[in-house]
Order: structure tokens, then C-alpha cells, then sequence
């Protein structure tokens, strides 16, 4: 399922109600504290107020995370996949110096809708159940950033994702990624889960 994107604005992604939020970025639980600011410079204001550098760093860490996850969700198409909700900015095409064409998706994934945990999976190219189609052929990754073959939701974490599709890593059974301005590709989620195909709109 799709919702059309949200505002581009984030001033008011922290409201005088805001309470603690929560970011996962590379695996790294991220804590904001609850804060009535509505710019990224005034929510930072307060940590000016910590008594060591090392607690300031790791308040404006925290604080600057949280702003970036709030702006990747306003910048992006968002689509309920089962109890995922995956977040897409978009994406281009590159064309590298050899013709190969390289595709990097990134996606923001938030355990939307369970109370237990929600495990993306993807062990491999012949045991992932994430790949690009465009109707006709189905690419497999050519590098991905799950640990351990999985990504785990715990109930209302996000995490960020990551896939790029473009030189074939199998071996003679796994095609490159070929792009054609003309077709339609999509990203196919076959989870236990939930299934979807999301547009990837590349032109």
C-alpha cells in the first residue's frame, strides 16, 4: 500500500508534546530527548547545557539523528508492507566508467505494526527475499548491509537499509542489473510477512 509523501517542511517535527523518540541508524539505538524546539539549531541549544563535552557530543549525536530520520520520512513515499512500513526517498541510476549500470536503494524500515520483533531476512543472492524486477527479469543484490543474513525490528524501531543492484556476484546463474529507460522497476518484497512491489520511479 501507498500514501502519497509527506511535507518537505520539518520544522514542526517536534511539537510542545513531543515526547522521547526513538532512531536506529547503522544498528546504533539513537534516544532524542524530548524537546519543544522546532528547528534543528534550537533543539541543539540545550545541549550547551551539559557539563562535559563528551555528554554534548553525544546530545547533539543524538538530537542530529533523530532530525535526519524525521526529514528521510518527510522526504519519501511511504508504504505499509504487513507490520513494516518501509520509507523511499527514491533513487537514480548510475552508469559507471565500464557501462555497468548501478542502482542504490536506500530504504528507512519501522516495526509499525507488532508488538514482537519483525525480522527482514536476506542470507545471500539465492536466499533474499528482496530484489528489483521489471516485470520480466528479477536482479539480484550485488551488495546489501543486513548483519548476519537478517535486520530486526524490535516494536517501533526503524532502520535504515541498504541495496545495490549492478554487477552480477553468482556465478552464471545471476544476470547485471540492466537499465532501460522505456521499462518500469520495482522493489519486490517477499517476506512471510507481507509481499509488495514497490515503484521505484528511476525515470
Amino acid at each position: 500500500m501507498k500514501t502519497t509523501p509527506r511535507s518537505k517542511s520539518i520544522s514542526v517535527a517536534f511539537g510542545r508534546s513531543a515526547t522521547a523518540c526513538l532512531a536506529i541508524i547503522g544498528g546504533l539505538a539513537l534516544i532524542a530527548p524530548a524537546t519543544s524546539a522546532t528547528t534543528l539549531e534550537e533543539a541543539l541549544e540545550q545541549c550547551a547545557e551539559k557539563p562535559n563535552p563528551r555528554m554534548k557530543y553525544e546530545c547533539e549525536k543524538e538530537i542530529k539523528s533523530t532530525f535526519a530520520v524525521t526529514k528521510l520520512k518527510n522526504d519519501s513515499t511511504k508504504h505499509v508492507v504487513g507490520p513494516v512500513t518501509f520509507y523511499y526517498p527514491g533513487a537514480e541510476v548510475e552508469i559507471s566508467g565500464s557501462g555497468t549500470a548501478l542502482l542504490n536503494l536506500k530504504f528507512l524500515v519501522e516495526n509499525t505494526g507488532s508488538g514482537d520483533n519483525v525480522a527482514l531476512t536476506c542470507t545471500g543472492p539465492v536466499a533474499c527475499n528482496y530484489t528489483v524486477t521489471d516485470g520480466s527479469k528479477t536482479y539480484k543484490y550485488s551488495a546489501m548491509d543486513f548483519t548476519s543474513g537478517q535486520t530486526v525490528l524490535k516494536p517501533g524501531q526503524a532502520k535504515e537499509i541498504n541495496f545495490m543492484f549492478g554487477p552480477a556476484i553468482g556465478y552464471g546463474s545471476y544476470e547485471d542489473f540492466e537499465y532501460d529507460s522505456n521499462k518500469q522497476y520495482f522493489f519486490k518484497i517477499s517476506e512471510s510477512w507481507g509481499s509488495e512491489q514497490i515503484p521505484l520511479d528511476l525515470d
